[in-house]
């Protein structure tokens, strides 16, 4: 039997189609279209029920699967992979994590920071972390359930051993105020003459008291300026106030206690010294009388201050003499707020020019803000300094001499675009008249330019010097390292040359750190 061109084509297409859908069925994907993955590993003392084909997730993405689980040398070996188009980083971490309560394991990955380099295929994860085991927490909860349950028990046995102890103490405060009442009683007199003078103080108070509180709202006012003021102070004042209640936090229990045995001895003592209390009450009657003259003499200071007499009036109403003082504390302030913001950097370099010639610099830069910089330079130059001496009319020797010569500098600075700058300095440029233009093309790469010595006396053979110019760059090679090189003395045929050095410059932190390292014996 024949079949036709048609049939036998659709029967292939069918066969073919059946064996891809059974690839499918049996392997879960097909390998020569699977994206391409990268392979870790990572070792764990508990896994708590990872197994093979379990998610992984970076930063919580679901971003491959587990390979395998297996125990190594008593620890746990994984081997995951993730798409080959996410990166880990060598400060990458993993931990086991749980979908849900009573959910399946997954495997999180913290990818790391990408300035940590690299993680490459196939490393091991360093970093890892617990694991949310729910058994282990049912366990931990039921043991705070069964501590708490015996913290109870414990509590009702103690009232049970000290019930009579708390039962004296209630019948103790209880004598303690039927003695009370009876002292009540016996000195109802001295109270009622108390109650009277106290009613004789009101009705003072309610004549004196809006003026007296008109001066404390003046004084009110002017203490206000004066926290404001001391701010600094009272904020010491506060961290010591916080000091004293932790002290009282560890000593009140031992207060507490000293309560329980004064409640025990107060009626003891009252009722021994009754006719002590008797004497007291006739003394507060006295003492009544002495307050209501004590709240005439402090009115009476009160309105000499509101005068200005006094010391504490004259500081309260000299307002001159605030102001002094608050221009002061604000001059003082803006000084250390300048101090505070100015960058300090030293640096030091040494240089090698034409025909041996060589220079050592000491620098001193100091950067009160970022728009401009004040530059201090003390140079040794291996060629000295030229100058002449008259010998006799008409005859002069010329001699050199080898003196530090000095550079001192105001430079402004201004930005052009992106984190390029362009500086401009102008002073003294090794002892004579200079000015100079640098341009920060970044962090490590500075084009520098100098243009002094305008009227050369350095070659006294050679006839119509131009000014010495030098143009360089400046390369940071790592921390403080930095190199420099470049072309000097350009406008000079004759004298035109390279040059090149290397120095040190450190910031102000770097200064604190070396000093803080080097142990400087003292007198």
């Amino acid at each position: 039997m024949r079949f036709s061109t048609e049939f036998k084509v659709g029967t292939f297409v069918i066969a073919v189609s059946l064996a891809f859908a059974f690839l499918i069925l049996t392997f879960g994907e097909i390998p020569f279209l699977k994206p391409g993955v990268k392979v870790y590993k990572v070792y764990f003392d508990n896994v708590a029920g990872l197994s093979k084909g379990a998610e992984v997730r970076v930063a919580g993405i679901k971003s491959g699967k587990v390979r395998s689980v297996e125990l190594k040398d008593g620890k746990v070996e994984v081997i995951f992979e993730v798409d080959k188009s996410i990166n880990l980083y060598r400060d990458a971490s993993a931990q086991i994590g749980t979908l849900g309560l009573m959910g399946d394991k997954y495997l999180a990955i913290n990818p790391g920071n990408p300035s940590s380099g690299l993680l490459s295929e196939g490393q091991v994860i360093q970093k890892t972390y617990g694991y949310a085991d729910t058994d282990r927490l049912v366990k931990e909860l039921t043991n705070a359930s069964e501590s708490i349950r015996l913290m109870v028990e414990n509590f009702q046995l103690i009232l049970m051993e000290n019930r009579e102890d708390i039962r004296r103490i209630v019948q103790n405060l209880e004598m303690l105020s039927d003695s009370l009442n009876k002292m009540a009683l016996e000195n109802r007199e001295n109270l009622r003459q108390t109650i009277a003078n106290l009613n004789i103080l009101v009705a003072s108070l309610s004549r004196t008291l809006p003026s007296t509180i008109a001066s404390i709202e003046r004084l009110s006012n002017d203490l206000d300026r004066a926290v404001v003021e001391n701010r600094g102070d009272i904020k010491e004042s506060l961290e010591n106030l916080r000091s004293l209640t932790s002290d009282l936090k560890t000593s009140l229990p031992e207060l507490v206690k000293n309560l329980n045995d004064l409640s025990r001895n107060l009626n003891a003592i009252a009722t021994e010294n009754r006719e002590n209390l008797r004497a007291t009450t006739s003394n507060l009657a006295e003492l009544t009388t002495s307050l209501k003259k004590s709240s005439q003499d402090l009115q009476s200071i009160l309105a000499r201050i509101e005068r200005g007499e006094g010391t504490l009036g004259k500081l309260v109403k000299d307002e001159e003499l605030y102001r002094n003082i608050t221009s002061a504390t604000k001059t003082f302030a803006k000084a250390g707020e300048v101090a505070d913001k100015t960058n300090l950097y030293i640096g030091f370099r040494g240089e090698l020019y034409r025909a041996g010639d060589s220079k050592g610099i000491l620098s001193v830069i100091l950067q009160p803000d970022n728009q401009k910089y004040y530059l201090l330079e003390v140079v040794g130059d291996s060629r000295g300094r030229v100058y002449r001496e008259e010998i006799l009319p008409n005859q002069t020797v010329v001699k050199k001499e080898f003196k530090p010569e000095f550079t001192l500098q105001y430079a402004r600075i201004f930005p052009l675009f992106e984190d390029k700058y362009l500086v401009l300095r102008g002073g003294l440029k090794e002892s004579t008249g200079g000015v100079g233009a640098d341009l920060i093309y970044s962090d490590r790469i500075t084009f520098t330019s100098d243009l002094w010595d305008f009227g050369r006396k350095d070659r006294p053979q050679d006839k119509n010097l131009k000014p010495n110019f030098q143009v360089g760059v400046n390369y940071k090679v790592k921390g403080p390292l930095y190199v420099r090189f470049g072309g000097d003395d350009l406008l000079n045929s004759k004298l035109r040359g390279a040059f090149g050095g290397v120095g040190l410059l450190f910031t102000d932190n770097d200064l604190k750190y070396l000093l803080g390292a080097v142990k400087i014996p003292l007198p």
